[in-house]
C-alpha cells in the first residue's frame, strides 16, 4: 500500500522534550528569566519595541481588547475564525460585529470593514489567515482617520512580512501564538507586541496578576505533543498512524474523523475560565527560544512546496488556490484549496492514499451559539463549506 507523508509534523525536536525533562526533574519549570529573553528575542525579530507573553494568542485578543476598547464598544472582527476568538471578544466587554471574507484569500474584506464601521466600533481584529498578510494598508486607512486600533490576529504569521515589516507591527497591536501546532512551538502559549509603551504596561499589569502556569497542564499539552510526533514519524505513519485514519474515514468511524478538529462543540462564553489566566513558565521559553533562528528557513520551505502546489493544480477546473505570493507576505501555515465537492474530494484522497484533512474553522456569523450577532457572511459560509488543508 501506498502510503504518504502525514499531513502535518510538530516543530518540536528530541531537544525540547530533553529541555522538559530536565526541567522536571530538577523541579525547574519555573526558575530562570528565560520568559523576559523570549520577549526581547520576539520584540527584536518582529521590530516592535514591547513584547509581553501569553498563555495563549486567545488571551492576548482578550487583554488587547480589555486595554483598547470601551465595555459595549463594537469589534470588528471576521467570522471565519474558532469559536473562542469571539469569545474573547464577548469575555473582554465587546460586541462582536462579523464583516465577511474574501473568498480567495480567507481574510476580512476591507471594504466590508468599512461598510460596518462607526462611532460605536473600538477595535477592528484582523486575522492574518493560514499566513497570508491582509491588506493591513487599506484597514489602517479605513481606521487611522476614526482613532480605531487595529490589532492583529498573527497567530498563523509567525515571519510574514509586507515589505520590511512583519505581520503584527502593521496595526497598533499584533498577537502571536506558539500553540502545538504552530511555527515556532511552545506546546501553547504567545504573545502581544506593540509599540505602544502605557498599552503595553496595562496588559503587564494584568498577565502579572494572574497564576503560575499548572505544571499539571503544561505536561498534558507536552504529552500530547509528543503522542503526535510518534504517530506521524515516518515508520510508525507507515506502519499504524496512516492506516487507523484512513479505515476511520472509510468506516465513516466519527471519532478518528474528528481527532483533529479543534473546535467540536462551540458555546459563548460570557466570562473568560481561570485556567486561561496563567502565566507562561520559563520552561516553555527555552523550548521555544532555540527555535526562531529556524522560522525564516522554514517558511521558505513551505513558500517551495506552495509553489508545486500552484504550478500543479492551478488549471484545474472547480479549484480556488491561495495567492502565489514567494515574497514573504504569505508564509503558507498551510496551503488551503477550495473545493465546492469538498467530501468527494477528501474521499478520494483518502481512497487514494493521500493524506488531507477539511478545514476545521467555521462561519461563526451562523452559528446557533452566537445568534444574538448573527449576520449574512455568505463568503464565510462557502468557505467554511469548502476548504481543505493540503500539507506544507
Amino acid at each position: 500500500m501506498r502510503v504518504p507523508m502525514p499531513r502535518m509534523r510538530l516543530n518540536t525536536t528530541v531537544a525540547s522534550y530533553w529541555r522538559v525533562l530536565k526541567s522536571v526533574m530538577s523541579a525547574g519549570m519555573n526558575r530562570g528569566d528565560s520568559v523576559i529573553d523570549f520577549e526581547q528575542l520576539v520584540s527584536k525579530y518582529v521590530g516592535a519595541d514591547y513584547a509581553v507573553a501569553m498563555p495563549q494568542a486567545r488571551v492576548g485578543i482578550y487583554l488587547s481588547i480589555k486595554a483598547l476598547v470601551q465595555p459595549g464598544q463594537n469589534v470588528i472582527l471576521s467570522p471565519y475564525t474558532i469559536s473562542d476568538v469571539v469569545n474573547m471578544v464577548i469575555c473582554a466587554g465587546a460586541v462582536p460585529v462579523f464583516a465577511d471574507i474574501e473568498r480567495e484569500t480567507c481574510n476580512i474584506d476591507p471594504e466590508r470593514v468599512a461598510a460596518l464601521i462607526n462611532d460605536d466600533t473600538g477595535a477592528v481584529l484582523i486575522t492574518h489567515f493560514y499566513g497570508l498578510a491582509c491588506d493591513v494598508e487599506k484597514i489602517n486607512a479605513i481606521c487611522a482617520p476614526r482613532g480605531v486600533p487595529v490589532i492583529e490576529d498573527a497567530a498563523q504569521a509567525f515571519g510574514t512580512r509586507i515589505g520590511n515589516r512583519l505581520a503584527g507591527t502593521l496595526g497598533d497591536v499584533g498577537v502571536f501564538s506558539f500553540g502545538m501546532i504552530k511555527t515556532p512551538t511552545s506546546f501553547f502559549g504567545g504573545m502581544v507586541v506593540s509599540n505602544n509603551g502605557e498599552f503595553a504596561k496595562r496588559i503587564r499589569e494584568m498577565i502579572d496578576a494572574c497564576q503560575p502556569q499548572s505544571f499539571s497542564r503544561l505536561m498534558i499539552r507536552v504529552m500530547k505533543a509528543l503522542l503526535l510526533d510518534v504517530a506521524t514519524y515516518q515508520p510508525v505513519f507507515r506502519i499504524l498512524t496512516y492506516r487507523i485514519f484512513r479505515l476511520g474515514h472509510l468506516k465513516n468511524i466519527k471519532f478518528l474523523k474528528q481527532t483533529m478538529n479543534v473546535d467540536l462543540n462551540p458555546v459563548m462564553r460570557r466570562s473568560i475560565p481561570k485556567n486561561y489566566l496563567v502565566h507562561w513558565s520559563p520552561l516553555q521559553a527555552r523550548v521555544v527560544l532555540e527555535q526562531i533562528p529556524l522560522v525564516d528557513d522554514r517558511i521558505k520551505t513551505r513558500i517551495a512546496a506552495a509553489q508545486m502546489y500552484h504550478d500543479g493544480l492551478k488549471d484545474i477546473d472547480g479549484l480556488i488556490l491561495p495567492p502565489l505570493r514567494t515574497d514573504r507576505s504569505h508564509s503558507y501555515c498551510y496551503f488551503p484549496i477550495q473545493c465546492n465537492e469538498r467530501d468527494k474530494l477528501v474521499d478520494h484522497c483518502m481512497r487514494q492514499h493521500r493524506d488531507i484533512g477539511a478545514s476545521h474553522h467555521r462561519n461563526c456569523a451562523s452559528m446557533a451559539c452566537f445568534k444574538d450577532y448573527q449576520r449574512d457572511c455568505p463568503n464565510s459560509e462557502a468557505v467554511a463549506r469548502s476548504l481543505v488543508y493540503l500539507p506544507t
